[in-house]
């Protein structure tokens, strides 16, 4: 049965048996279930990659769906990195998958990448991109970078074999935060799954040796007129990524300023976030929902922060005690995403 599922991949001259069994004994970490992972993830579970690890804490949404295509409204109550698990694990059942449930952050990301042969980039945060090239190149480790932005996509492979290596920093210098994200200028649903093909492409030929990979280049895709070119990089960035690892936070400034959320801006995204209710016992009797609670005389900050599995909203009264809690947290560990609903319960 095995030796049929990938009889169309042995027969390439370029991959044969010992490439399949390159595949077969490699581990994928895949950093981001969206719009890039959630198309890339099935192409390289069909390839017979090993091990593949998925690591997304995000919920689809309908808005998602455009480009994302292997989630449907049924998904919408699961994370994007279980839903898609769930799905490639029917489409190759001899595979391992892992899932993490949970974002990349420097708190983490030691763990979530350990033991990987190579790791694909596929988020849209501009800081998370920078903490995953960053450790992946003091680590040695192959990353598989691809972003894209409304009509045109990037790829491209950092071998990090040494401190000489071309990496992130090498294209883009330091972090722009003002780039917007998908959600705030819009994509083109084909250009996700173009790109996220690409970079399981230049994945499956990194581990089988097959072609020429894209080691010091940059390719880019306009979707609108196809036109594609290969930019040759060269070694720019001077400074020291183990010295900046070390004083860095991966954060962005806006999560890191931002407290507060609006009721209208909980509703148009109500998926993405859990819902907690910090109002005791005898405040919340008379509420007739099913938001999960937790009174706030029994929450214990730092055991809290562990049991958090993704963007998190809590309310209270007014909003003055759950944004007194989302400070405490945020003290505990900067990348918890956690929010306090403005003016608390007398917006629900």
């Amino acid at each position: 049965m095995e030796r049929n599922r990938y009889i169309r991949h042995t027969l390439l001259d370029q991959i044969g048996e010992n490439g399949q069994k390159k595949l077969s004994a490699a581990h994928i970490v895949l950093i981001g279930c969206g719009g890039l992972g959630s198309i890339a993830a099935p192409y390289l579970a069909g390839a017979g990659v090993g091990k593949i690890t998925l690591v997304d804490a995000d919920k689809p949404h309908v808005s998602n769906l455009h480009r994302q295509v292997f989630f449907d409204v049924s998904s919408m109550t699961q994370t994007k990195s279980q839903a898609l698990a769930d799905h490639i694990k029917i489409l190759n059942p001899t595979i391992e998958v892992i899932v993490k449930e949970q974002m990349a952050s420097k708190k983490n990301i030691e763990e979530i990448i350990k033991g990987a042969t190579v790791v694909l980039e596929c988020t849209d945060n501009i800081q998370t991109k920078y903490l995953v090239n960053d450790y992946c190149h003091i680590h040695n480790i192959p990353l598989v970078y691809g972003a894209i932005y409304k009509y045109d996509g990037y790829v491209s492979l950092f071998a990090n074999v040494g401190k000489e290596s071309i990496h992130l920093r090498d294209i883009f210098g330091t972090p722009n935060e003002d780039i917007p994200t998908c959600s705030e200028v819009g994509v083109m649903g084909t250009l996700a799954g173009l790109i996220g093909l690409m970079q399981a492409n230049e994945a499956i030929k990194y581990i089988t040796d097959a072609g020429q990979v894209l080691i010091d280049q940059l390719l880019t895709y306009n979707i609108l007129d196809n036109t594609q070119m290969k930019l040759k990089l060269k070694k720019s960035y001077k400074n020291d990524i183990s010295a900046i690892y070390q004083v860095s936070s991966y954060q962005s400034k806006s999560m890191c300023d931002i407290t507060e959320i609006t009721l209208e801006e909980l509703q148009s995204e109500r998926s993405k976030y859990d819902l907690i209710s910090i109002l005791e016992d005898y405040e919340h009797k008379d509420i007739d929902n099913n938001v999960k609670h937790v009174p706030l005389s029994t929450i214990h900050p730092e055991e809290l922060v562990e049991d958090l599995e993704g963007p998190t909203v809590f309310y209270c009264m007014t909003g003055k005690r759950s944004i007194g809690l989302v400070r405490m947290i945020r003290e505990i560990d900067s990348s918890v995403e956690v929010y306090s609903l403005k003016n608390g319960l007398k917006k629900l």
